[in-house]
């Protein structure tokens, strides 16, 4: 067979190359990812000291309400703009997932996020045999999942919103005020707590009077250091003197579920409702214990008197 003749015959090769994913491994600074510390500087944070994955999460939560960056229609998803764009890589974002997303950021979890870059940098680019690299990447990623669920699987999950749980993070006004006695720990007993103010009057489309939020921030401001609470979707920050001090009813944590689906709030995990629920227990107790005796000793009382009222009524008739 002459050498014109092997040139036209040749068996095509199969070639396989290496994706060159470098591009989309993280680098990191320190306690976080270049790209979400570069985030975070050009929005004006201070990055010397390492934040936390529930403070991160609430400041892009701001970022992206600050900035209006909710898609017109579908509420539930984000624009990302370039700042957005540089850290999440994507177009758009779902907003109930900014916290999963942040995840592979942080430094503490670098070991998962590495993990997930191993298995992608496996694959190949196949042209002959596209049918059996979808086979394998299934396979893959069905292999992946598994082992992903059986480690993972309590950590990820979201936790129910009822009242049961919503108490274990509520704070009525006159416990932050006993919590800003602590300004060591203060801070990081609010975020993430749930709070009670009253629903904008002009907002005919409110079925409360009262709505619960989560805290998803706290700052100082004026002379006397007001410390006001930020919580999402609201422009102006709430000082603490407009906090309620009363339970929250029925009605309101159904508010809250709708909000909640509507995408406009983040839904807690168990975990972080767990963490959170640890860190506030002792002091919600003694809040509540003083008021409960108060509360039990008053209905003794009421009982007594309508024991007394039962057993002499002539007496009170005069």
């Amino acid at each position: 067979m002459g050498k014109g003749d092997g040139k036209n015959e040749r068996t095509p090769k199969v070639v396989k190359q290496r994706r060159n994913l470098k591009s989309k491994k993280l680098e990191f600074i320190g306690w976080g990812s270049k790209s979400l510390i570069e985030f975070l500087q050009s929005i004006g944070k201070d990055t010397g000291k390492e934040l936390s994955h529930h403070k991160v999460t609430a400041i892009v939560d701001d970022y992206v309400h600050n900035f209006q960056l909710l898609h017109p229609q579908k509420k539930k998803r984000v624009i990302c703009d370039e700042k957005l764009h540089s850290l999440f890589r994507k177009k758009q974002i779902p907003r109930i997932k900014i916290h999963e997303l942040l995840h592979s950021h942080f430094a503490d979890n670098r070991d998962s996020s590495e993990d997930d870059h191993s298995n992608s940098s496996e694959e190949y680019e196949d042209v002959n045999s596209t049918r059996v690299k979808r086979k394998v990447s299934s396979a893959e990623k069905k292999a992946h999942s598994q082992t992903e669920n059986a480690s993972g699987t309590l950590l990820s999950c979201f936790a129910a919103i009822v009242p049961e749980n919503v108490k274990l993070l509520y704070l009525k006004r006159s416990l932050v005020q006993e919590l800003v006695k602590q300004p060591e720990s203060f801070e990081e007993k609010l975020l993430g707590s749930y709070i009670r103010i009253k629903s904008d009057p002009l907002d005919f489309s409110r079925k409360t009077s009262h709505q619960l939020h989560p805290v998803t921030g706290v700052k100082n401001v004026g002379l006397l250091e007001e410390i006001l609470l930020q919580v999402p979707n609201m422009i102006k920050d709430i000082p603490i003197r407009m906090l309620s001090d009363d339970d929250f009813s029925k009605e309101e944590i159904e508010d809250l579920c709708q909000r909640i689906k509507d995408g406009l709030l983040k839904r807690p995990t168990v975990v972080e409702v767990e963490q959170k629920a640890q860190i506030l227990h002792e002091d919600i107790t003694k809040h509540w214990l003083p008021r409960e005796l108060v509360r039990l000793q008053n209905l003794i009382d009421r009982a007594n008197e309508k024991g007394w009222r039962k057993e002499y009524p002539c007496i009170f008739s005069l």
